[in-house]
């Protein structure tokens, strides 16, 4: 496997905690068909949907520096929060399991569609430990009680990691993903772009990205679209998630300067009615990229993404000529875990409701 870029271009880096987990790099495509489709010169997709082989996506990246430190600090268990349809929560318990280590996850509801259950149901053949509370609301007060409940009991000290793998360690996955762009357009392999898009949810992908643009010197603009709620994901959270990254960069020697909120560049007006409801804009999107790219979005995520890039093209007073589109969902086929899984049997029974047809 190659080097990561973030310790080829910053040696002093190499001692941060790592573990292999990703395919990397993973390719940059150019959509022809879509961008005449659509109006835009010159239309490109960062295929990190191929960037693991067991899961891909977004979280492999993060969960490279985040499953490293845990191993790292001795830990063998780790938990984490997320929507019963989290990506993040599958990805974290697949590939912790990969490492021999026990995955724990809290979950809150989201609307259910097909997809949130092919999740579910891959999630349940990793044999993890799940709690399902009430609502997103009620999901603060209940991680205080589960963590209290571990100090009373003197249990060994799992180690967690936030919902979308969105912590100063799991930042650098994205901060090396800049990088490692920065490389691919040295390479020939693809134009500057004049904008990259990306979803926005816990904001982890978007800050590694504005912060390793800026150590690369990548003179592009880098859009999230904003999938949850605005005080999950806005520009200070975003800044502020990128300097706690840039503090952990100095400690390793690497010299890096501040984000700004400023600095940050999010689309407000794709979430519709919240949080994994599926909107028109998104649902025209999918089929469009369906049928003239032949890559899969979902409602969630990466079909309001890719709406809000079209949209903001169309809204440009000088087009944009060159447009990346960051690809976060994986592209492993879950049939075979699918057609393994007994999710019945195999999930706590309060989640019944989100297995029925």
């Amino acid at each position: 496997m190659a080097e990561l870029e973030l310790f080829r271009r910053f040696p002093e880096s190499r001692h941060l905690a790592h573990v292999e987990l990703a395919t990397l790099p993973t390719p940059v495509e150019e959509l022809p068909r879509l961008a005449s489709k659509v109006d835009i010169d010159g239309l490109w997709v960062k295929r990190d949907d191929q960037s693991g082989e067991i899961y891909g996506g977004n979280k492999v990246r993060k969960l490279e520096f985040i499953l490293g430190h845990a191993q790292a600090e001795g830990h063998r268990e780790v938990w984490t929060v997320g929507a019963v349809g989290s990506h993040h929560v599958l990805a974290t318990c697949l590939y912790a399991r990969k490492l021999g280590i026990t995955p724990r996850a809290m979950h809150f509801p989201q609307p259910l569609t097909a997809h949130v259950q092919e999740v579910l149901a891959a999630l349940s053949t990793t044999s993890p430990e799940l709690e399902l509370v009430g609502s997103k609301y009620a999901l603060p007060g209940a991680m205080l009680k589960s963590r209290i409940k571990e100090w009373l009991s003197r249990s060994p000290n799992p180690y967690y990691i936030p919902g979308g793998g969105s912590s100063p360690r799991g930042v650098l996955g994205y901060v090396n993903a800049a990088l490692e762009l920065a490389r691919q357009i040295d390479n020939g392999e693809l134009p500057m772009p004049d904008a990259i898009f990306v979803a926005a949810g816990t904001c982890g992908t978007l800050a590694g990205l504005i912060l390793g643009a800026q150590l690369a010197d990548l003179p592009t603009r880098i859009v999230g679209v904003r999938v949850v709620d605005k005080v999950l994901a806005n520009p200070v959270v975003t800044a502020s998630l990128a300097n706690r990254t840039a503090h952990l960069l100095r400690d390793a020697g690497v010299s890096v300067g501040r984000v700004l909120p400023t600095d940050v560049e999010i689309i407000d007006d794709q979430i519709g009615e919240g949080y994994g409801v599926p909107t028109d804009a998104g649902e025209q999107a999918m089929d469009l990229v369906d049928k003239t790219a032949g890559l899969e979005l979902e409602p969630t995520y990466t079909a309001k993404a890719f709406a809000g890039l079209l949209e903001a093209h169309q809204r440009e007073r000088r087009p944009l000529k060159n447009i990346l589109y960051w690809h976060t969902l994986s592209s492993v086929d879950l049939g075979p875990l699918v057609k393994a899984a007994d999710p019945a049997r195999d999930l706590p029974p309060e989640y019944a409701p989100f297995l029925e047809q």
